[in-house]
């Protein structure tokens, strides 16, 4: 660990970049290995760590400005953010929220954090992951907007900050500057032209989405929707890019969806779901995998138990002679594998919680 200094007076104590493993895998900076999950792909490259500042480059995929170069069609390109063939030299849209995710502790799970986690956490975490991460030179997090909690009897001083923050991007042309968005997908609703995406606790200011963006979005992200409709305790999370017009209306340009439980852990499937509902039943802990820029049928860790003997892969398998495919990704770590097609298998064992060291379970 190091100290370092974020802003004119502010000290943070933060992890060693690439040290997350060389932690007790039952300490809250333990880090599972980058292979289980996408991280692996894009550490180094794409995210790049600066220990002597404490600072962290990120390269996107996506455009910031009208007059970047749009990510070629299969990139993140069209208007959605799909992920299969992206760059590992560069962060597709869902690959930034994961990231900031995963350095919210968000992806993150001990039996004391149960009924901790609301948007008011949750969305306070995420500014914080932002802090310190610049892309293009510029800080992440006066480009990020994530909405505050919504408060009816503050709501025109909430509608005033929020016109503050979009404020220096209500500009026309090539000039134009985008934003990101990230928040709780509440409904997509018709519009007078194209429908509009009303984002929980941003209630007086929805994004404005074409019909072809739309169709695109439904097409992408059809498995999220579904998931969602299932999942009445679920959050749907949106990360979009977004412009802001002279009359100060914002109008997505890119969108990505990531599907969450009840304790905002992500999940991409009812197995992973089934999986995941299984161990916080079990009161266990672990940390969820996320799949960053790899497509779907890559194959990476649902997530990694921690308070095993030794840290423990959790695999979710369609074949059985897919163990050979786990094999070469789970290299030194203990592994657990589920064959979809059959019984689940017991978890195993979690050893003594006596003997676990203190982790952070303030939500």
């Amino acid at each position: 660990m190091y100290v370092a200094k974020v802003g004119p007076e502010k000290y943070v104590i933060k992890r060693m970049p690439d040290s997350g493993l060389e932690h007790a895998h039952r300490c809250a900076s333990y880090l599972p290995p980058d292979e289980l999950s996408g991280l692996g792909q894009v550490l180094g490259s794409a995210i790049t760590e600066e220990a002597d500042c404490g600072l962290t480059a990120i390269e996107l995929g996506f455009r910031m400005s009208k007059a970047e170069r749009a990510a070629p069609t299969g990139a993140g390109g069209g208007g959605v953010s799909d992920s299969v063939a992206a760059d590992p030299n560069r962060l597709t849209l869902r690959a930034v929220l994961h990231y900031l995710w995963q350095e919210a502790d968000l992806a993150t799970w001990s039996p004391g954090m149960g009924g901790k986690r609301n948007w008011r956490v949750v969305s306070w975490y995420l500014r914080q992951a932002a802090r310190g991460k610049f892309t293009k030179g510029k800080p992440l997090a006066t480009r990020l907007y994530i909405p505050e909690p919504f408060n009816v009897e503050k709501k025109t001083e909430i509608a005033a900050r929020r016109l503050s923050a979009w404020a220096p991007m209500q500009q026309h042309g090539s000039a134009q500057q985008f934003m990101m968005l990230i928040g709780e997908l509440k409904a997509i609703d018709p519009a007078r032209f194209g429908h509009k995406l009303v984002i929980k606790h941003l209630p007086d200011a929805p994004l404005t989405v074409d019909d072809t963006l739309l169709a695109r979005l439904n097409k992408r992200f059809g498995d999220e929707m579904e998931l969602w409709q299932t999942d009445d305790e679920g959050h749907l999370i949106v990360i979009a890019t977004f412009s802001v017009s002279r009359a100060g209306l914002a109008t997505a340009e890119e969108i990505s969806l990531v599907m969450t439980d009840r304790n905002w852990l992500p999940y991409e499937s009812l197995f992973d779901k089934l999986l995941l509902d299984t161990a916080l039943d079990a009161r266990r802990r672990f940390t969820k995998s996320l799949r960053y820029n790899l497509a779907p049928d890559v194959p990476m860790a649902s997530l990694v138990l921690t308070d095993t003997e030794t840290p423990t892969a959790a695999f979710l398998l369609t074949r059985d002679d897919n163990r050979e495919a786990v094999a070469e990704i789970a290299t030194g770590i203990d592994v657990w594998t589920w064959v979809i097609t059959e019984d689940m298998p017991a978890l195993p064992p979690a050893v003594d919680h006596r003997l676990t060291l203190p982790s952070n379970e303030h939500y």
